[in-house]
């Protein structure tokens, strides 16, 4: 009777054992978004899973991207493909489970667009100036209570075949008929200031070239194109004084060297650098230029200039620098 009740046991318990219900597999889920790359560039999927196990990438054309087992993305050229995103089953755990996305490749950017170019016209007209691309061109405001005031302001663009600048002067300082009112340009031609001089009106005495000539035709007071004769430093470097020589290999009066146009009080002139550069005084890319203006021959305006003050009692300051644009 023991082993009857014994057997019966167990057959009991293998049936409570049997109708035990078997454990379901949880529904696996990806989630990610489609994305966008640029050529030669690279962009990662942001991708997530319930499951445990690892999602897998594969692109459908390799031509316009390509995956990385990481879900890295990168342009290969501009068009779109579609990247499958998978995790397998995972017995008893979770399902496997597909997603697609689509990938977008576009066109490389490339460099930056090159700043617009300048385009002067020398013809007494002004507003072209006014035009210039900030950045592109150096400047400097004249100061009323420098010891030559008549500049009160210049504007100076360079580019790789001209220099081009525009200045503006006091006309209660300049008399037209006057014998004499020559318009000077010092040009630190090498960018160099430990060569060159000139240190009487220009702190950093480095110009190698002095260019010599008139905006007005010196009898009706009528303004005139500007021509300049070319002399170059003779001195010690950054050394004082009127150390200048002409040069039959420099060009002279009348060459074409420079043009030039305005109206009282404001005049704008181009200075040509192959002719510099033939004449063996090439300008760097940068390189720094100051100017003066003179009533019979005695300065009345310079420029760059500053007031005298107890640090600088004669008010002079560098020569202004500029980079050419390119």
């Amino acid at each position: 009777m023991k082993k009857i009740l014994t057997l019966f046991a167990i057959f009991a318990m293998v049936g409570v054992v049997s109708c035990k219900k078997p454990e379901q597999a949880v529904t696996a889920t990806i989630t990610a978004s489609d994305v966008t790359v640029e050529e030669g560039k690279n962009v990662k999927i942001n991708a997530t899973t319930n499951s445990t196990a690892a999602i897998t990438y594969t692109c459908d054309n390799t031509a316009v991207a390509t995956v990385s087992a990481t879900g890295d993305v990168t342009g290969v050229k501009a068009g779109s493909a579609n990247i499958t995103l998978k995790v397998a089953a995972v017995e008893g755990k979770f399902t496997a489970a597909e997603k697609k996305i689509k990938v977008t490749v576009t066109a490389a950017s490339g460099p930056e667009p090159p700043a617009p170019s300048a385009s002067l016209t020398i013809d007494g007209q002004f507003e072209d100036w006014a035009a210039l691309p900030k950045g592109t061109f150096s400047q400097w405001y004249g100061d009323e209570d420098a010891t030559h005031p008549a500049l009160t302001f210049c504007k100076v663009y360079a580019d790789a075949n001209f220099i081009y600048v525009y200045f503006e002067w006091d006309p209660d300082f300049i008399d037209g008929t006057a014998d004499a009112t020559p318009f000077h340009c010092y040009i630190n031609t090498d960018g160099n200031t430990a060569t060159g001089g000139y240190a009487d009106e220009f702190a950093d005495a480095c110009s190698e070239l002095l260019l010599e000539g008139w905006i007005y035709d010196g009898a009706e007071g009528n303004i005139i194109s500007y021509d300049p004769l070319v002399q170059y430093w003779t001195g010690a470097p950054n050394d004082v004084g009127w150390s200048w020589s002409g040069d039959p290999n420099l060009i002279d009066d009348g060459s074409g060297l420079g043009e030039g146009a305005g109206v009282e009080g404001k005049y704008e002139f181009k200075l040509d650098r192959s002719m510099l550069k033939d004449a063996g005084y090439p300008v760097a890319d940068v390189f720094s230029i100051g100017f003066d203006i003179q009533q019979n021959w005695e300065s009345v305006g310079v420029i760059p200039n500053a007031s005298p003050s107890d640090d600088n009692a004669s008010g002079v300051v560098n020569s202004l620098t500029v980079t050419t644009q390119k």
